[in-house]
């Protein structure tokens, strides 16, 4: 296998820059091979740590593309946040000849992305790495697009009915980032008073400035969305303005920094962070960032921004890094709405058991969020209680493959592909279980609306939007949990009783929203 390997990494750095473009996809396609070849991970670990450290032996003496590439298989292939950490220190030492800031920009995205994806990639040091990463980027920028010749518009030349909510991404309303940019451009409309336009920068995982990187994460854009229209959400309707898909494009942030200076908006709601567009017009008026992980701290320029919890000791130097004062990062609890429930189905039309105990997981990244861990603590609950089912909902690519290592699993789960009445389905579950991951906030609000207890470790925004009433400390007290609310009836009663509570305060965006707006705009910061 290995003298295999060495022939084809002498033929890959022998290549130009533009033979190795060329060649990308036959080269793509042989680290896939490699990667299939070495599945299921956990019975080939000892290869798959041998087959990383070989093909990083020598890196340095490879050009700039062949290392990112390599180094992108390793962290997605290996999973050791060591291979993270390198590639964004490649991606801060190349000089502008090896890479563009634009090239550097799709790296942040392509590690954000994987390091978002999967638990075991994620740590305080790669934090403290993507926040250097995005400061230098966001500084050529700045640099680049000349924004200090705008200058910061004076809250007296601001006008106090128009506020911008600006969003990397913008899908359909089961897009839960989508809907929480609706709930707040409504919030700031129906209670507040303001005009709102939305605008769509598409800087999720761009595309422009694409070089080779493994297993390479493209983010979905709606082209059918004109540039300039309007969107209805509830009773209410907003303008909507959509960046095409080359971003970063010059003339295009340009002409947004242009709008800003001239409109001269009240503030900026960001929703999300990464975001280049909504920094930079952030030097001109006031900016609010709300990231989409609730439970983390943004990255992000902006001055002023919105967190669920309290500061941590190792946050401290990330906001350092990002040159945000820690007095302007605010507490307040991240509120959600929820796509309107159209469908009430019976547990026969679904396929369940009228006396069983289902369980939910749910997720649009299942396929890499579900760890072998956490689906044979499952395995070992459907064991002990037969009367228990489980529903995997949302996305779950290799759903079959993995289920068939764990026999009870198999027998007795059901996959609910991209369903789009996700309440209808969670109305007929009984308890949400959450594996460790960042993501998952507005399934776990909508599976307490609906009554449910949620099991989860205290890690990530299950963990913040449920409260501390729904924590366990590992896989083990998860389990019994769950055994725990099989058996008694009135425990189970008196958790949904509470998660009903909590749905109450998670859906009261009029309050907790808008009190924390009011708050914002009265400090001097603001100004």
């Amino acid at each position: 296998m290995w003298s295999g390997i060495e022939q084809m990494l002498f033929k890959m750095k022998r290549y130009t820059k533009e033979e190795y473009y060329a060649h990308f996809p036959m080269l793509e396609h042989w680290l896939l091979e490699q990667e299939k070849l070495l599945t299921p991970k956990k019975k080939h670990r000892i290869t798959i740590v041998n087959l990383c450290e070989n093909l990083t032996l020598e890196l340095h003496e490879y050009p700039i593309w062949m290392r990112v590439h390599l180094l992108s298989f390793c962290m997605k292939c290996c999973e050791e946040k060591k291979y993270a950490e390198w590639l964004i220190q490649e991606a801060l030492e190349a000089n502008g000849d090896e890479l563009k800031e634009y090239h550097k920009y799709f790296l942040y995205w392509q590690i954000t992305s994987a390091v978002f994806q999967n638990v075991k990639l994620q740590s305080k040091s790669v934090e403290r790495g993507r926040a250097k990463l995005y400061r230098a980027l966001y500084q050529a920028f700045y640099d680049a697009y000349q924004v200090k010749k705008y200058g910061r518009i004076p809250v007296e030349q601001r006008n106090p009915e128009l506020v911008f909510v600006f969003t990397s991404q913008f899908l359909t309303l089961e897009h839960g980032p989508t809907k929480s940019v609706c709930d707040r451009a409504y919030c700031l409309k129906k209670y507040l008073g303001k005009e709102v336009a939305i605008i769509n920068t598409a800087l999720l995982t761009p595309s422009k400035g694409e070089m080779p990187c493994y297993r390479i994460r493209r983010g979905n854009y709606i082209s059918e969305y004109p540039e300039k229209a309007s969107f209805k959400f509830q009773d209410e309707e907003f303008e909507y303005n959509q960046c095409g898909n080359d971003m970063p494009d010059l003339s295009t942030i340009q002409a947004v920094l242009k709008r800003v200076a001239e409109e001269k908006p009240y503030c900026i709601v960001s929703i999300g962070d990464g975001d280049l567009c909504a920094d930079l017009c952030g030097n001109l008026v006031p900016q609010i960032a709300i990231c989409t992980v609730s439970s983390e701290l943004a990255i992000t320029a902006s001055k002023i921004q919105v967190i669920e919890r309290d500061l941590q000791a190792d946050d401290y130097e990330i906001l350092q890094i990002l040159g945000v004062e820690p007095e302007n990062v605010k507490k307040a609890l991240f509120t959600y709405t929820f796509k309107e429930q159209k469908n009430h189905y019976s547990r026969k039309e679904l396929g369940l058991k009228e006396d069983s105990v289902v369980l939910q997981i749910n997720g649009w990244r299942l396929t890499t969020e579900l760890q072998d861990d956490f689906l044979q603590m499952l395995e070992n609950v459907l064991i002990m209680e037969d009367c228990t089912e489980v529903i995997f909902m949302g996305r779950f690519e290799d759903y079959k493959e993995r289920i068939c290592m764990y026999p009870h699993l198999k027998e007795r789960s059901h996959y609910f592909e991209n369903h789009r009445d996700s309440l209808a389905v969670t109305e007929r579950c009984d308890i949400y279980v959450n594996p460790k991951r960042k993501g998952g906030g507005t399934s776990a609000a909508e599976a307490l609306y609906m009554g449910l207890p949620v099991v989860t470790l205290p890690y990530g925004d299950v963990a913040a939007v449920a409260g501390q009433n729904f924590h366990v400390k590992d896989y083990y007290e998860m389990s019994e949990k769950i055994r725990a609310y099989c058996h008694d009836k009135a425990f189970y009663d008196k958790m949904s009783e509470l998660a009903g509570k909590r749905a109450a305060a998670l859906t009261d965006s009029r309050t907790h929203f808008c009190e924390l707006f009011r708050e914002i705009e009265s400090q001097p910061d603001f100004r």
